[in-house]
């Protein structure tokens, strides 16, 4: 199976936050407002508002007018006075305003109404309720006089300024600084007049105009707005894509380095106590940053402890004697070899070699089970009556040595002799069997003349030999040379 690094699972996580980036801002892109056919706050000005109210109420006027018993008497008699009469009184109600009244067919105007612009008004006349308009900004529109019989007898044609239309053109909110806007009345066929406008006339060029009417007059509102490029409309949310990879990049970075620099110093760490077990130690802590390594550091820890507590316990059995319990020859080479490389610094040391006294024939007389049993009670009478400093060995056979650290020979002869006195005088092997307790021993001390660390074990065996000799139960000590 191929390795995987950390850095390479990083490398996978960076490039898919920054594709889940990528589908996110093109997804907004997708979704965000598009702009609307007309503005919004083009969508109901003030200037298409109050035009359009004044050509509704102007509409209401001329059917009020057409409707009225007077109107009807005028059409229908086409007496003078009538006509006069009804005139003064519609100039009367509404001074800014001319009516005329038309005849249906002939297209003659009524006697007693001023004529306005009689030619234009009479060409219009008869298209229903349409409105019409002439550059000078006044606003006529017709309506049908209809007699009892409910024939049509004529128009009556109701002509207002609009004196206020620049004014009102100028309040035209534009989209934007780059927006130009035109008032336009609409001609024969697709041809438009234009009235009044605003802006930057530059862009009518490459753009389609987005047309508000005014209903109930012949104008219009053209609105030119600016296109944004494409890639200018896609650039910000493009950099915004590349700010969030940088940003994602960074912070993936970040995060491995971290992660990695962890790992590998908790690695550290298990290393360490593998390395500490090796060498059959353990340290008081081992710090871990990373909840994953507390469990398995927890468990080589009590792993290593009771490998550690085994491995102690074998050593520890393998340095003592098996029958005395203290420790054996090999133990005892090795403390000799450390105390005789501490001579160079000044130190004295200084050791005794024990004989039990007529082992033999305890032997020979009640076995070797009882001759353990003396062993063994021995090394517990010298344990019990040493110092703990003392180091008490089986070289073999009945034979004991007690190695005297740090101290000189003067003083390991009243250690010596208070060891004599303090020993039981009995000891009891087996059932029924009591053997009196003694021992023979030599004495001597390390000296830094000694070329070898055995020259002061052969001094003290030297001694023993002559305590023999002299009728055992005795210490003898023989100094270097």
């Amino acid at each position: 199976m191929p390795h995987t690094s950390i850095s390479r699972f990083g490398l996978i996580l960076a490039a898919a936050l920054v594709l889940l980036a990528g589908f996110v801002t093109s997804a907004i892109y997708l979704t965000r407002p598009q702009a609307q056919p007309v503005p919004e706050e083009l969508g109901n000005p003030v200037m298409a508002t109050q035009i359009e109210f004044l050509a509704d109420a102007m509409k209401r006027s001329a059917a009020r007018i057409a409707a009225h018993p007077q109107t009807l008497a005028c059409f229908a008699t086409a007496a003078p006075d009538v006509c006069q009469a009804q005139a003064a009184n519609l100039q009367a109600l509404n001074q800014d305003a001319t009516v005329l009244f038309v005849t249906d067919g002939q297209r003659q105007l009524l006697p007693g109404f001023l004529p306005g612009d009689t030619r234009q008004l009479l060409a219009n006349a008869g298209r229903g309720s349409g409105a019409t308009a002439t550059a000078t900004f006044n606003l006529s529109l017709s309506h049908p006089v209809t007699g009892a019989d409910g024939k049509r007898l004529g128009y009556v044609i109701v002509e207002q300024s609009v004196p206020q239309l620049q004014a009102l053109f100028d309040t035209l909110p534009l989209p934007d600084a780059a927006a130009y806007a035109e008032l336009q009345q609409s001609g024969g066929g697709d041809t438009a007049m234009v009235l009044m406008r605003r802006g930057n006339q530059a862009i009518k060029r490459n753009t389609r105009p987005t047309l508000i009417a005014l209903a109930g007059t012949p104008w219009q509102i053209a609105v030119w707005r600016p296109v944004t490029p494409v890639v200018e409309s896609v650039a910000p949310y493009l950099l915004a894509w590349l700010v969030a990879s940088l940003v994602i990049a960074i912070l993936v970075t970040a995060t491995i380095l971290a992660v990695r620099n962890r790992v590998t110093d908790n690695l550290r760490t298990l290393v360490k106590l593998t390395n500490d077990l090796r060498q059959q130690r353990l340290r008081a802590d081992y710090p871990v940053s990373l909840a994953e390594f507390q469990s398995p550091l927890e468990t080589m820890l009590k792993l290593g402890k009771v490998m550690l507590g085994k491995q102690k316990e074998v050593s520890s059995q393998a340095r003592l004697d098996h029958l005395s319990k203290v420790n054996n020859r090999r133990s005892f080479d090795e403390k000799q070899k450390e105390l005789f490389a501490t001579l160079k610094d000044g130190w004295t040391h200084s050791l005794l070699i024990l004989d039990i006294d007529n082992f033999k024939q305890v032997n020979d007389t009640f076995g070797h089970e009882a001759g353990d049993q003396l062993i063994i009670k021995f090394g517990n009478a010298l344990k019990t009556c040493l110092r703990n400093s003392d180091f008490i060995a089986r070289l073999g056979g009945d034979e004991f040595c007690v190695l005297f650290p740090y101290t000189p020979l003067d003083r390991a002869q009243e250690l010596a002799e208070r060891l004599r006195g303090n020993m039981p005088e009995s000891v009891e092997l087996i059932p029924g069997v009591t053997q009196k307790l003694s021992w023979s021993g030599g004495m001597s001390e390390f000296s830094r003349d000694d070329r070898e660390e055995n020259e002061a074990l052969a001094r003290a065996d030297a001694a023993l030999l002559e305590a023999k000799r002299g009728g055992r139960n005795a210490t003898r000590v023989r100094a270097a040379a």
